[in-house]
Parts: C-alpha cells; structure tokens; sequence
C-alpha cells in the first residue's frame, strides 16, 4: 500500500448529510470511488468476480445504496467503481472494515491482476440533479489549502448551475476524499498499491459528446480559475452495470 493513516474512529452516532448533498441523483452523503487497470489475463476473472460477487457483497454492507461500475476501454485507469453511502460513518463502520478484513480467495485472485488504481473514500461536498446518467466523466484534482472554501462556493454558485444548463446534464456531484477513511489499514487494501486523489468531480451525462462538451468547456474553466491541479487522464466513462441494495439485504 502506498501510505497510512491513523484511522479514525466511526462517530457514535450518524451525522446528518450536509444540505448540498440533499436531494440529489446520489443515494447518501459519501462515496467511494475506484480507478483500475486490470492485466490484460485477469480480464475475464474480473468481471465473474465484480458482476457475481463483489457488487452483491458491497451492497449487502448496511448503509451502502447503490454500486455502479463504469468503462472507458483503450483509456488508463480503464474501469471506474463508485459506491454510494448514507454517510462517512458507514465507511468506518465495523460492517465494513470487517469486510475489508476478510477478503474472499476470489477477491485476492481478482486483486492480483490490478493496475493503476486510485481509491478515495469521500463525503459528497455538493451534488446537483435529479438524474443517473449512462456516461461518467470523472476527474481527480488538488487546490491549495487556501482556495478550499472558493472551489466549494463556486462549484456549487457557479460551475454545477452552468453545466446543468447544458442539454444531456443530469447530475454533477464534487467530493472531498476523507485521507482516514481512505487510507484503512485493512487485509483488502493491503493486497495492492493505490494513490489517494484529494477531489474528485463527477458529471453524469445522457450521452459521451454531452459530457466531454462540459469538460472541455466550463469544467475546465472553472477549475483554472481556481488554480486546481488536474491529473491529465480525466475521461468519460460509459456504464456496464448498476446495483442496487435490495430490501432483503436492508
């Protein structure tokens, strides 16, 4: 693993989410997000193990809502997971690093064949739309300490307001990584290297052109604005699977 970090203690009780994240397309107030690469002879072992095994065993975790897994084939990272919780708390949760703790053998198998990966454990600063969107373009970013409180006002004044005026716009979501909650020290995260991107922004699109259009226009704007540092393998995601908690695993 690259780095660790003390791990904070889940909160006694839950925290409400913060009113941005309210009312929006994302089903709670924290999410986790993975980039992967997969060597090219694990491809197969991959998808048998995230289709059949993983996503069921994520959202039957308590307080996990809903799985989504996202490809952008011949790009790097190639794939890009993102779960939704009701809260940070849950990402702490013993439900969950107890999970992280007890990796099956197919999980150890498929994480073998990992490359490049990212892994951000986030609360959702501000998230705008009604809507789930078939194409994902996901970008990983820093700004300067000091420029914090500007990227969250202007995202949530300025840049999400703009973008959703733009036809095939259905939601956009920014997230702040949680370094504690990204960084546990668990028998999962073990089995392979990953960085820890401070930001992510998330706009779900109806279709690729939409998305990249936004990209390349007041995303990108905005974002030089704010003297953000924006890795250069931002891209547009299409989905291959969704997952929702079930009222059985509820």
């Amino acid at each position: 693993m690259s780095g660790t970090l003390d791990v904070p203690a889940a909160a006694s009780a839950q925290r409400p989410p913060p009113p941005d994240a309210r009312g929006g397309a994302l089903l709670g107030a924290a999410v986790v997000v993975i980039w992967n690469d997969v060597a090219d002879e694990g491809h197969g072992q991959f998808y048998a193990w995230h289709d059949h095994e993983h996503l069921p065993e994520r959202l039957a975790i308590p307080g996990f809502a809903r799985g989504r897994r996202y490809a952008k084939p011949g790009h790097s990272p190639r794939w890009l997971t993102l779960y939704e919780a009701e809260s940070l708390d849950v990402l702490v949760a013993p439900a969950y690093v107890a999970r992280l703790n007890a990796p099956t053998p197919l999980t150890r198998a498929a994480l073998a064949h990992f490359r490049n990966t990212s892994r951000a454990v986030c609360r959702v600063a501000c998230s705008r739309g009604g809507s789930s969107g078939g194409h994902l373009l996901a970008l990983r970013f820093d700004v300067p300490s000091h420029r914090v409180a500007d990227l969250e006002q202007s995202v949530r004044d300025d840049l999400f307001p703009a973008v959703l005026a733009n036809g095939g716009i259905v939601a956009c979501h920014l997230c702040h990584t949680d370094p504690g909650a990204s960084y546990l020290d668990t028998a999962e995260c073990s089995t392979r290297r990953f960085d820890v991107p401070p930001w992510v922004l998330l706009v779900e699109a109806t279709t690729a052109a939409a998305a990249q259009r936004v990209h390349e226009g007041p995303v990108r704007a905005a974002l030089d604005a704010l003297g953000a540092t924006v890795r250069p393998d931002a891209a547009v995601y299409a989905l291959e699977i969704c997952r929702l908690r079930t009222a059985e695993a509820g």
